[in-house]
């Protein structure tokens, strides 16, 4: 994204608590005089995640918000109470509290989801979004592969590592994060807390398992088969209902940014190239690009090419006016 052609005076970075929908999320805002830019990072992330970007959108005069979902950073745990809805209800919270009209989502992975969600349950209430490689409907082979993904990030949650430096070489060393970097040592610094004599990930594990029931899956794929013979028709509704996304409801303009590269075997591109084709065919004001990059650096890495799509598409709507 270009600088502003001239510094303007403005507020300071702030982080805060909100409680809303019986939950307690924390917040980080940067303040500026345009439109509400409101970031969803995630499954396993937080608020920082999305900072490197936030903070390139606010030097161009956006007011940016960033949050932990709840179960994350420095939100609320609660032992339940997972899934989309909730989140959608969360963010409603947010919205509500900061009395933010027509905002802008920009989400990352499952933070995708949880934005196109609310943008088909509330159409005129969504200005326009940013997607990043996130938010498609997925096979269950599909489904399965990316799980298998995911399992290597959750290897890290509900372990004490002595040092800060133990954990950064166990990160730094992970195929998931091919090019270290000043900026994705400093998010997983952050998403560091003290406990007894080290230092333990923001999320616990729990979390991850209870959002994945919701969506009729698990940590552990053998665990799918015990829900499946606890409860079978909760387990297939939760399929079927993350299976059919209305998207011809969305009224939003959205951009949506593909990563093309793979993250740790053949074919486990989180945003599938005809997931993403689905997109841009079945959201009524859809543009799409693809970026040479996998998961994590299309969120981390310095790419021109997607700071660019997404500066010249708020630019097409109108925003940066």
């Amino acid at each position: 994204m270009r600088q502003p052609a001239k510094k303007t005076n403005t507020k300071k970075y702030k982080e805060e608590f909100v409680t809303t929908n019986g939950t307690k999320l924390h917040l980080g805002i940067w303040p500026g005089t345009k439109q509400t830019i409101i970031c969803l990072h995630g499954l396993s992330g937080n608020l920082y995640s999305m900072k490197p970007l936030a903070e390139k959108l606010n030097r161009l005069g956006y007011r940016v918000l960033s949050y932990d979902l709840r179960g994350r950073g420095n939100s609320d745990k609660p032992k339940s109470g997972y899934g989309f809805q909730n989140h959608i209800n969360d963010l409603r919270g947010i919205i509500s509290h900061y009395k933010i009209k027509n905002p802008i989502f920009f989400g990352h992975s499952f933070g995708c989801m949880i934005a196109l969600r609310y943008a088909i349950l509330f159409p005129e209430q969504v200005k326009a979004m940013i997607l990043m490689d996130g938010g498609g409907l997925l096979s269950l082979p599909k489904r399965i592969q990316i799980l298998k993904v995911l399992k290597q990030s959750f290897d890290r949650l509900d372990v004490v590592y002595p040092t800060v430096s133990d954990y950064l070489k166990l990160v730094q060393n992970s195929p998931l994060v091919p090019r270290w970097s000043k900026i994705i040592e400093e998010y997983f610094r952050l998403e560091l807390q003290k406990y007894k004599a080290g230092f333990v990930c923001h999320m616990p594990k729990f979390v991850m398992e209870e959002e994945l029931k919701e969506m009729g899956g698990s940590i552990q794929l053998a665990n799918i088969l015990k829900y499946v013979m606890l409860d079978p028709k909760r387990v297939i509704s939760k399929m079927i209902e993350n299976k059919n996304l209305e998207f011809e409801k969305i009224q939003a303009p959205t951009l949506i940014l593909r990563a093309t590269e793979m993250n740790l075997f053949p074919n486990d591109d989180l945003l599938p190239k005809e997931s993403f084709n689905s997109m841009l065919k079945r959201i009524p004001n859809a543009s799409g690009k693809e970026i040479k990059t996998n998961h994590y650096g299309i969120l981390f890495d310095k790419l021109k090419e997607r700071d660019l799509a997404i500066e010249n598409f708020l630019l097409l709507q109108g925003i940066s006016k």
